[in-house]
């Protein structure tokens, strides 16, 4: 089934147009070209002329000349075409997708992917579907522009698709809208750390055929692996024989560094047009320094060598997540009950109901000096209430045994409090 992008449009999306001025880009990198258009300034009057950087592997990049001249100018909305290219050799390295240099933009992380398709393709009367609990950027991005959000719940292998089924099936035979996206995190999800069995993610992109709507993919965590000799499943995007309804989001925020704040869209070649031309209101490109030190980063880095440091990365994300299961299992009451995440950053921890995570981080996280996300964050209907999220990834290894032992006496102290109201009642 072929997709109709248009229809699908938001009504404000039917009247961004273009940049003229952004559309004559391409010409001004021609051979011998003299450019009276645009509004570039002079790089000659550039405050910046070039830079080195120190990677963590050990490796020196000088970045000089026209590489620095791309990085202190403006630059084409989809992205540093040199850097694209090298996107395109990763995902299909990485991912066993091919794809065209008009399937990719290059975003402010993969958190701007998410709102520019929010603003694009979601009516007030639109609905979402997505796990819950839910990212709270995924909720914060779709709940400007739609009153509607379908919380469908997970297990241990992910969403659970047989309730995605249900949904849809319902929806049609009630005459109701269907939902304009299939939202999901498929590899350590956020927050619970589960990961979507191959099997789920193949009948998940049935459904999304079936009824005819976009499967959005964000995947930040499928690098973080952290059992060895596990095989990840495929990317759903892979399952896909013709790219037409998998709108992947990739990012390096959680592999190489956060604070270039650099993402990829990859999918649909006419939802990649439509995110560069609101990107082009939005911001006109992503910052092209950070897109040089990334291009950077592949200069001086072969594939074996990003491996390595992917696998050393990993290996110590597995210490310190086998340590946190550790101390949770000697140092936490039997009732409270959690999984052991094999990608991402996360253990999502389980409460008795009537523990109250919010109550707990704001009478005893201060004085306890430990911090955990309290489950409701994580909420789209539902009460998470006796829920709490742990990051494992930057605390150091006396730091999480010492965080461990003061999260087990802000359970009990918890649990002291609860016996007093009880009593009090």
């Amino acid at each position: 089934m072929t997709m109709d992008i248009e229809s699908r449009l938001a009504k404000r999306a039917h009247h961004i147009r273009s940049s003229r001025i952004r559309e004559l880009a391409p010409y001004i990198t021609l051979p011998e070209m003299i450019s009276f258009g645009g509004g570039y300034p002079d790089p000659d009057y550039c405050a910046f002329r070039e830079f080195g950087i120190n990677f963590a592997s050990g490796a020196v990049d000088h970045v000089a000349g026209i590489r620095a001249a791309e990085a202190f100018q403006y630059g084409p909305t989809a992205g540093n075409q040199r850097l694209v290219e090298r996107l395109l050799a990763w995902h299909k390295d990485r991912f066993m997708v091919s794809l065209e240099k008009e399937q990719c933009v290059i975003l402010n992380g993969s958190q701007e992917g998410l709102f520019i398709l929010s603003f694009l393709f979601l009516e007030s009367d639109d609905s979402v579907i997505m796990a819950e609990p839910a990212y709270p950027g995924a909720i914060m991005a779709c709940s400007p522009f739609s009153r509607e959000i379908i919380p469908v719940s997970l297990d241990d292998e992910g969403i659970r698709v047989d309730d995605v089924s249900r949904i849809l099936f319902n929806r049609e035979k009630n005459g109701k809208k269907t939902p304009k996206f299939i939202y999901t995190v498929p590899s350590g999800h956020n927050p619970t750390g589960v990961t979507l069995s191959i099997e789920r993610r193949r009948s998940l992109l049935a459904l999304a055929e079936e009824y005819d709507t976009i499967l959005i993919e964000d995947d930040p965590y499928r690098l973080i692996e952290l059992d060895e000799g596990n095989q990840t499943p495929e990317t759903i995007q892979s399952l896909e024989t013709q790219m037409k309804r998998v709108l992947r989001l990739d990012s390096f925020s959680k592999i190489l560094s956060p604070g270039i704040r650099l993402g990829y869209a990859t999918g649909h070649p006419e939802i990649i047009r439509r995110i560069v031309l609101l990107k082009q209101s939005i911001n006109l490109q992503t910052g092209m320094l950070a897109q040089g030190f990334l291009d950077s980063f592949f200069e001086t880095h072969s594939s074996d060598e990003i491996n390595r440091l992917l696998a050393l990365n990993n290996k110590n994300y597995r210490n310190k997540r086998d340590q946190m299961i550790e101390m949770a299992q000697r140092l936490l009451p039997g009732y409270i009950s959690y999984q052991t995440p094999n990608h991402g950053l996360f253990i999502w921890f389980s409460m008795p109901g009537g523990y109250d995570s919010e109550r707990m981080i704001r009478e005893d996280s201060e004085r306890l000096r430990i911090l955990l996300v309290p489950g409701n964050a994580f909420a789209v209907q539902g009460d998470f209430r006796n829920y709490m999220r742990a990051s494992f990834a930057t605390a150091g290894h006396s730091s999480i045994e010492a965080g461990m032992r003061r999260f087990s006496e802000m359970i009990q102290i918890e649990r002291e409090r609860m016996r007093k109201d009880k009593g009090n009642e």
